[in-house]
């Protein structure tokens, strides 16, 4: 059954179309982004947000932490280190291979240190999406490919299962990931959702192994057994939502993001929610370059 809990603002920002939620557990900190910003955010310990505006780029897809302090950004033409303390970029790869309309989007690191990344046909059409996987030299492969807009991933707790979202065709997929080789095996699919759900988007698992899924133009974010069963529904007053993921000092904090409707008509669209979860996250991996 859909509940609507007490959610939190956590800061007054409103995107356009915020993404990409990440917490740090090492820091205490929380990283997301605005897509046409293109614009980094940081909420620190203190409470305080700190913005970093990247105007030489047309768009920004995704936002990972790192070990060393850096964060990998995926950005419309390439994937770059940037540097919180003093906003240095450097370049990590382009999987893409300087192809143009596939600008990169959701990223995360697996259980095994790989950091995975999709992108999407620019014009929403056409089936060019590709899912990557590097490794900590930026060496990559794909991992799956036909997809017009690649969302997620997320990775179950042992790290054996890699959940997708294949956004415009409008199901979650599920795949083995083998620890070895890193190579996907028997593709799956988790979920279908209907038009009055909403589009799957960014997604998180919790300490249960169960998934929690944003639904784009659906105003909500569901919570999955990993057997697919619908356990809770969660609605928000936004409905283009985004992505999620579970953080604060007990990872009891799920924190959603979301973009303004087309007419701007959500006095909360756009904005950071956050709720508390009886079932808490895991610390996400940080990526080890």
């Amino acid at each position: 059954m859909a509940r609507t809990p007490d959610w939190q603002i956590p800061t007054d920002h409103r995107d356009k179309l915020g993404e990409s939620p990440q917490w740090n557990s090492t820091t205490g900190e929380l990283f997301w982004i605005d897509f046409y910003g293109p614009t980094i955010h940081r909420l620190g310990p203190d409470g305080e947000r700190t913005d970093w505006t990247l105007s030489q780029f047309s768009s920004i897809g995704s936002v990972v932490p790192c070990a060393d302090g850096r964060l990998i950004i995926g950005m419309d033409n390439g994937l770059y280190f940037f540097d919180p303390r003093n906003g240095a970029i450097a370049p990590f790869a382009d999987p893409n291979q300087g192809r143009p309309d596939l600008p990169y989007n959701d990223a995360k690191v697996d259980r095994y240190g790989n950091y995975w990344i999709g992108n999407f046909d620019a014009t929403e059409s056409a089936p060019r999406g590709l899912l990557y996987v590097l490794n900590r030299r930026g060496e990559w492969r794909i991992g799956d490919s036909g997809f017009v807009v690649c969302n997620g991933p997320t990775f179950s707790p042992k790290g054996d299962v890699l959940y997708f979202s294949d956004s415009l065709g409008r199901q979650s997929l599920a795949y083995d990931l083998d620890p070895e080789s890193g190579k996907l095996t028997r593709r799956r699919i988790f979920q279908k959702y209907s038009e009055t759900d909403g589009l799957p988007d960014g997604c998180c698992v919790d300490r249960e192994g169960c998934i929690w899924i944003a639904l784009y133009d659906g105003g909500k974010v569901i919570r999955l057994s990993p057997k697919g069963e619908r356990l809770d529904t969660l609605v928000l007053p936004a409905r283009n939502i985004t992505s999620c993921c579970l953080g604060g000092p007990d990872l009891r904090t799920l924190f959603v993001t979301s973009g303004r409707a087309a007419d701007d008509s959500e006095p909360k669209g756009g904005a950071l929610f956050a709720t508390d979860v009886d079932v808490p996250g895991l610390p996400e991996p940080l990526f080890r370059p």
